[in-house]
């Protein structure tokens, strides 16, 4: 069974005029920080999600995570497949990503929606998932490659992000936060990769085919 937005849409008016109606609280409410940082109320049919809605965008979820003593159970609309358990317990995080993956295989469906990546430690288990987790984690922890990974790091925020944000200041300009740090990123990483930086975070701003292409994936 599949919701569309519409239905979605239609089923939250619902629940903002019936629960005004119920408790004579005012629309504004649902917005207080009380409000928002309080479990959501699991409500017949509709479940979790229109409490789940409204804190989508919120950072009072992880103050309903801290409540819960870090996990947290969503309940979707009924025969929705929607129901997720969340947690951010550095235990649980541990035992599925490390200790115990074995039994947490990424599924056919997993694997086609992550094709983009191929064999590669996100899509694989078992075996070749340990040889590939070895393999990165020696990478990593080679003192090289962390030097490497420092000086151009260092050298892509004093040579480009620094001077980048202080025209930009000086002139007054508005400019989107989010992609300046994609940029940033995306440079540092691909000069970390292939020895070369694409200089996609300049003062013009160029098109970059590259990340178009990372964004639509």
């Amino acid at each position: 069974m599949s919701i569309g937005l519409f239905e979605i849409s239609i089923a939250f008016l619902c629940f903002l005029v019936f629960y005004f109606f119920l408790t004579r609280k005012p629309f504004g409410y649902f917005l207080t920080k009380k409000y928002l940082e309080s479990s959501p109320w699991n409500w017949p049919v509709l479940g979790m999600l229109p409490g789940g809605l409204l804190r989508l965008y919120n950072l009072s979820s992880m103050e309903i995570l801290e409540n819960s003593n870090l996990n947290f159970q969503f309940k979707g609309p009924w025969f929705a497949g929607m129901d997720m358990l969340v947690t951010v317990d550095p235990s649980n995080i541990h035992h599925i990503m490390s200790s115990n993956f074995s039994n947490y295989t990424k599924s056919r469906d997993f694997q086609e929606i992550f094709e983009a990546f191929g064999d590669s430690i996100i899509n694989t288990n078992s075996e070749l998932w340990k040889n590939l987790r070895k393999a990165s984690q020696t990478m990593l922890n080679h003192q090289g490659f962390q030097r490497l990974s420092m000086s151009i790091t260092r050298s892509k925020l004093n040579d480009g992000l620094l001077p980048f944000l202080s025209h930009f200041a000086e002139e007054g300009t508005v400019v989107d936060l989010q992609d300046v740090f994609q940029r940033f990123s995306f440079d540092a990483t691909f000069a970390l990769i292939t020895g070369s930086d694409p200089r996609s975070l300049s003062i013009e701003m160029p098109e970059v085919e590259f990340i178009k292409a990372l964004d639509v994936v």
